[in-house]
Protein backbone atom coordinates (compact mmCIF):
# COMPACT_ATOMS: atom_id res chain seq x y z
CA UNK A 1 0.00 0.00 0.00
CA UNK A 2 1.33 3.42 -0.91
CA UNK A 3 1.16 6.46 1.33
CA UNK A 4 -1.55 7.98 -0.88
CA UNK A 5 -3.62 4.79 -0.73
CA UNK A 6 -3.32 4.72 3.06
CA UNK A 7 -4.40 8.35 3.29
CA UNK A 8 -7.46 7.68 1.10
CA UNK A 9 -8.42 4.70 3.24
CA UNK A 10 -8.06 6.67 6.49
CA UNK A 11 -9.99 9.62 5.02
CA UNK A 12 -12.86 7.33 3.97
CA UNK A 13 -12.95 5.83 7.47
CA UNK A 14 -12.94 9.30 9.05
CA UNK A 15 -15.82 10.43 6.82
CA UNK A 16 -17.82 7.31 7.67
CA UNK A 17 -17.25 7.87 11.40
CA UNK A 18 -18.28 11.55 11.15
CA UNK A 19 -21.47 10.53 9.31
CA UNK A 20 -22.28 7.96 12.01
CA UNK A 21 -21.57 10.55 14.72
CA UNK A 22 -23.98 13.02 13.05
CA UNK A 23 -26.69 10.35 12.94
CA UNK A 24 -26.22 8.81 16.36
CA UNK A 25 -24.31 11.33 18.43
CA UNK A 26 -22.02 8.49 19.52
CA UNK A 27 -18.98 9.81 21.34
CA UNK A 28 -17.15 6.65 20.30
CA UNK A 29 -17.67 7.50 16.61
CA UNK A 30 -16.56 11.06 17.27
CA UNK A 31 -13.41 9.77 18.95
CA UNK A 32 -12.64 7.48 16.01
CA UNK A 33 -13.23 10.34 13.56
CA UNK A 34 -10.99 12.73 15.50
CA UNK A 35 -8.27 10.07 15.67
CA UNK A 36 -8.48 9.45 11.93
CA UNK A 37 -8.30 13.21 11.25
CA UNK A 38 -5.24 13.44 13.48
CA UNK A 39 -3.64 10.51 11.65
CA UNK A 40 -4.22 12.27 8.32
CA UNK A 41 -2.65 15.48 9.62
CA UNK A 42 0.37 13.47 10.74
CA UNK A 43 0.68 11.65 7.40
CA UNK A 44 0.59 14.99 5.57
CA UNK A 45 3.83 15.86 7.39
CA UNK A 46 5.66 12.70 6.29
CA UNK A 47 8.77 13.52 4.25
CA UNK A 48 9.72 11.21 1.37
CA UNK A 49 12.76 9.06 2.09
CA UNK A 50 15.69 9.30 -0.27
CA UNK A 51 16.01 11.39 -3.38
CA UNK A 52 13.60 10.50 -6.22
CA UNK A 53 16.09 12.03 -8.66
CA UNK A 54 18.74 9.44 -7.72
CA UNK A 55 18.90 5.65 -7.68
CA UNK A 56 21.66 3.52 -6.23
CA UNK A 57 23.03 0.58 -8.20
CA UNK A 58 21.12 -1.77 -5.89
CA UNK A 59 17.84 0.12 -6.38
CA UNK A 60 18.32 0.18 -10.16
CA UNK A 61 19.10 -3.55 -10.21
CA UNK A 62 16.01 -4.36 -8.16
CA UNK A 63 13.77 -2.26 -10.42
CA UNK A 64 15.18 -3.69 -13.67
CA UNK A 65 15.03 -7.24 -12.29
CA UNK A 66 11.26 -6.89 -12.11
CA UNK A 67 11.23 -6.73 -15.94
CA UNK A 68 14.45 -8.49 -17.03
CA UNK A 69 15.98 -11.81 -16.07
CA UNK A 70 19.58 -11.29 -14.97
CA UNK A 71 21.59 -12.24 -11.91
CA UNK A 72 24.22 -9.48 -11.50
CA UNK A 73 24.48 -5.80 -12.26
CA UNK A 74 27.75 -3.92 -12.41
CA UNK A 75 28.76 -0.35 -13.15
CA UNK A 76 31.91 1.00 -14.68
CA UNK A 77 33.27 4.30 -15.78
CA UNK A 78 32.18 5.62 -19.14
CA UNK A 79 33.22 8.70 -21.07
CA UNK A 80 33.37 11.91 -19.05
CA UNK A 81 30.77 11.89 -16.30
CA UNK A 82 28.97 8.87 -17.74
CA UNK A 83 28.78 5.50 -16.07
CA UNK A 84 27.48 2.32 -17.62
CA UNK A 85 25.36 -0.34 -15.94
CA UNK A 86 25.80 -3.93 -17.17
CA UNK A 87 23.43 -6.90 -16.79
CA UNK A 88 25.01 -10.36 -16.41
CA UNK A 89 23.87 -13.99 -16.31
CA UNK A 90 26.72 -15.08 -14.00
CA UNK A 91 29.11 -13.35 -11.63
CA UNK A 92 31.67 -11.26 -13.52
CA UNK A 93 35.05 -10.12 -12.24
CA UNK A 94 36.84 -6.77 -12.50
CA UNK A 95 40.00 -7.24 -14.55
CA UNK A 96 43.25 -5.29 -14.81
CA UNK A 97 41.87 -3.26 -17.72
CA UNK A 98 39.34 -1.85 -15.21
CA UNK A 99 36.36 -3.44 -16.89
CA UNK A 100 33.90 -6.15 -15.87
CA UNK A 101 34.34 -9.55 -17.58
CA UNK A 102 32.40 -12.79 -17.30
CA UNK A 103 33.96 -16.01 -18.58
CA UNK A 104 31.20 -18.43 -17.50
CA UNK A 105 28.07 -16.56 -18.54
CA UNK A 106 27.30 -13.60 -20.68
CA UNK A 107 26.51 -9.92 -20.55
CA UNK A 108 22.89 -9.35 -21.54
CA UNK A 109 23.39 -5.68 -22.22
CA UNK A 110 24.46 -2.35 -20.86
CA UNK A 111 22.96 1.08 -20.36
CA UNK A 112 24.79 4.39 -20.35
CA UNK A 113 23.79 6.59 -17.43
CA UNK A 114 22.69 9.40 -19.76
CA UNK A 115 19.61 7.36 -20.78
CA UNK A 116 18.29 7.39 -17.22
CA UNK A 117 15.77 10.05 -16.14
CA UNK A 118 17.62 10.06 -12.79
CA UNK A 119 21.19 10.20 -11.55
CA UNK A 120 22.87 6.86 -10.95
CA UNK A 121 24.16 7.30 -7.40
CA UNK A 122 27.40 5.38 -6.93
CA UNK A 123 28.50 7.37 -3.87
CA UNK A 124 28.47 4.28 -1.64
CA UNK A 125 31.41 2.98 -3.70
CA UNK A 126 33.67 6.00 -3.09
CA UNK A 127 37.19 5.29 -1.88
CA UNK A 128 39.11 7.29 0.74
CA UNK A 129 40.05 9.88 -1.93
CA UNK A 130 36.41 10.38 -2.97
CA UNK A 131 36.74 8.52 -6.28
CA UNK A 132 34.34 5.77 -7.31
CA UNK A 133 35.95 2.34 -6.88
CA UNK A 134 34.31 0.60 -9.83
CA UNK A 135 35.80 -2.75 -8.78
CA UNK A 136 33.21 -2.76 -5.97
CA UNK A 137 30.24 -1.73 -8.15
CA UNK A 138 28.53 -5.11 -8.33
CA UNK A 139 25.08 -6.19 -7.13
CA UNK A 140 23.67 -9.70 -7.01
CA UNK A 141 19.91 -9.66 -7.58
CA UNK A 142 17.74 -12.13 -5.71
CA UNK A 143 15.67 -14.57 -7.75
CA UNK A 144 12.52 -13.90 -5.74
CA UNK A 145 11.99 -10.27 -6.83
CA UNK A 146 8.59 -9.78 -8.41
Amino acid sequence: MTLEEAKKKIKAQAEAEWEEYKKSGSMLCQGFALGADYALETLDKVEPVGNPDKLTLTELARELRKKCNFKYMTAESGLGDLSTAHLWSDKPYFDVAKTWICTKGRMYGWLASDVFPFTLDLSEYRDADGNIDYSRCIVEVADDIN
